[in-house]
């Protein structure tokens, strides 16, 4: 594919969260980005010296200035003239050596605006996560469109910029990302789909993504995600309601793990009511 891609990665404090093992993994693959794009919210640690060996160009933001949205939009804008963008989380790792150009073969399909890949969990995950990663990123592929809203509810326009890649012409065309501060994936892919775009999921683009989440951790999440449906009504008119998804994620495990499941989901869940109608 004779095309000018980035890797961009937004970062804080990334030493920890394993960002040099994400760069170690990048630089092994079998085809390299034109760049490696670090937006650094001022980390305290060595992320930037890190990043810079690696041959990345990295900008300084401060932290306030961090938004999901408006700070994937600044890579955006920066490589406006390339083709492709891919973003990454500074705590994944690319599985195997050509998970980049797999993910970005999903392009070839001229109809496809965003492509993101398989989550796989590390062995210290919770059976939450697992379950949930396994039920939100299975083993088979799948092409979505606007004529699956019906099928696929708010899974349609569901995609994860914790590894995703983007037409950048098409994310121009539609006005960017959106201001927010959380789904900002989600609510982009929204917009493509309704025009007339597809959301490819690539399960043979895999990379390891798992989280060490508290209960606190779990409940902050959940508000984040019922504000970001709250303030953005559109989305759950037109895709439908998160309650329908998490039933689906609820009937994916057999009967006697769905106790354990509830109970670990519960403060997901007080914090999605809390977010959405408080």
């Amino acid at each position: 594919m004779n095309t000018k891609f980035i890797i961009a990665i937004p970062t804080y404090n990334g030493i920890n969260q394993g960002i040099e093992i994400l760069l170690q993994s990048i630089r092994k693959q079998d085809i390299q980005p034109d760049d490696i794009y670090i937006i650094d919210s001022s980390s305290s640690d060595n992320t930037v010296d890190i990043c810079k060996q690696y041959g990345c160009t990295v900008d300084i933001i401060p932290q306030s200035d961090f938004n999901h949205g408006i700070t994937r939009q600044k890579a955006i804008s920066k490589y406006a003239s390339y083709d492709f963008i891919i973003f990454c989380t500074q705590d994944i790792e690319l599985i195997n050596n050509n998970t980049i150009s797999t993910l970005l073969s999903s392009f070839n399909n001229d109809n496809v605006s965003i492509a993101y890949g398989r989550q796989k969990c590390r062995e210290f995950s919770s059976l939450l996560e697992k379950t949930s990663r396994n039920f939100n990123y299975p083993s088979q592929s799948i092409i979505k469109g606007k004529e699956d809203i019906a099928r696929l509810g708010l899974h349609t326009p569901f995609c994860s910029d914790s590894f995703a890649g983007y037409r950048i012409k098409d994310i121009i065309f539609i006005g960017g990302f959106p201001n927010t501060n959380f789904g900002e994936d989600m609510l982009i892919g929204a917009k493509l789909i309704l025009n007339d775009k597809k959301i490819y999921y690539n399960a043979e683009a895999e990379v390891y993504h798992s989280h060490l989440y508290s209960i606190k951790d779990e409940y902050n999440r959940g508000k984040a995600i019922g504000k970001m449906h709250k303030d953005n009504k559109w989305l759950i008119d037109t895709f439908g309601t998160a309650e329908h998804k998490g039933q689906g994620l609820l009937n994916s495990v057999n009967i006697l793990l769905k106790p354990l499941l509830v109970l670990q989901a519960l403060p997901k869940y007080i914090g999605y009511k809390v977010g959405k109608y408080l």
